[in-house]
């Protein structure tokens, strides 16, 4: 049997989703259904049953799946530590909040290797499926925030998945706002001020377990949801919209009328940012060059505190 197959259809039982599964493993809706499609005519029952409401695991399905989670695991595992080749072309895997030092690393790494071969993957998301990427080998490092607030239960998380986080910065929260924003001669932005003017969030899918932002604004009249980074600095840069943040803005963002502004504060919130990784996996010379690059690049956009 193909392990690909089998990852494709633990995939689908995993979300629910053909569309879903694609999107997460990098690859086209067709080409996962022919998977499945070859995989149960290979052992003569069917694992799913297909619905306009999506896609729902049999029960021989599942135990089925159940088995061969281990299976595939403990293959990635070995093909990765254990039988290297010297002609691979190198690989690295990023998943990542919305974060632009990561992108910013991204580019530099690219120019050390411009002149040799390599397959790169920068996949931008959200915390949840951030932690998820690394935890099902998608991603080998997956670059976080952690809000005090969840703390305690993110690092539960992390060690019943049996993951290493690592802390690379701490800042407090900042205002995202384009440079003739009427807000942007200030010093230090109130909460209130906010309220007049279009709150940008970043969608969380279809859970609000990890949000991805530092403050709530209780009753807030106008929010716009984005997916992506380039878009929410596009908004920001052409209107009067804001999001609260890092502060973290590096100057080859592409938006140069863009600035931070610090945020009232009084409850005394702050971010952790660092990256995840798999507790049982030693981290590739490829990964900690990534690394070195990010950090790099992290501390020469964090904003002056």
């Amino acid at each position: 049997m193909n392990l690909n197959k089998i990852s494709y259809a633990i995939e689908v039982s995993k979300t629910g989703s053909i569309s879903k599964a694609a999107k997460n493993l990098y690859t086209s809706q067709p080409a996962i259904s022919m998977a499945i499609n070859d995989l149960e005519k290979e052992l003569g029952f069917k694992i799913f049953k297909r619905s306009k409401s999506g896609t729902q695991t049999t029960v021989k399905g599942l135990e089925y799946l159940i088995k061969c989670q281990d299976l595939i695991s403990k293959y990635k595992d070995i093909q990765r530590q254990y039988c290297p080749d010297k002609n691979d072309i190198p690989e690295l895997r990023i998943s990542s909040q919305h974060f632009n030092f990561t992108v910013s690393a991204f580019m530099k790494l690219i120019e050390k290797y411009k002149d040799s071969p390599f397959k790169f993957y920068l996949k931008e998301t959200t915390s949840l499926h951030a932690i998820n990427h690394v935890e099902n080998d998608y991603s080998d490092l997956s670059f976080i925030y952690i809000n005090k607030s969840y703390r305690e239960a993110i690092f539960n998380l992390f060690k019943e998945k049996s993951l290493t986080y690592v802390s690379i910065a701490k800042v407090i929260p900042h205002v995202f706002i384009n440079k003739d924003h009427p807000l942007a001669k200030k010093k230090l932005i109130k909460i209130s001020d906010l309220y007049a003017y279009p709150m940008i969030i970043y969608e969380q899918d279809d859970t609000q377990v990890l949000p991805e932002e530092f403050v709530n604004l209780p009753d807030h009249k106008q929010i716009i949801y984005t997916q992506d980074r380039g878009t929410t600095l596009g908004l920001i840069s052409n209107t009067n919209s804001f999001n609260v943040g890092t502060g973290c803005l590096h100057p080859n963002n592409g938006f140069s009328n863009i600035k931070t502004v610090k945020l009232e504060n009084p409850e005394n919130l702050s971010m952790d940012i660092g990256y995840v990784y798999k507790s049982s996996r030693n981290l590739s010379k490829l990964c900690k060059e990534y690394l070195d690059l990010t950090k790099l690049e992290l501390f020469h956009c964090l904003p002056k505190l």
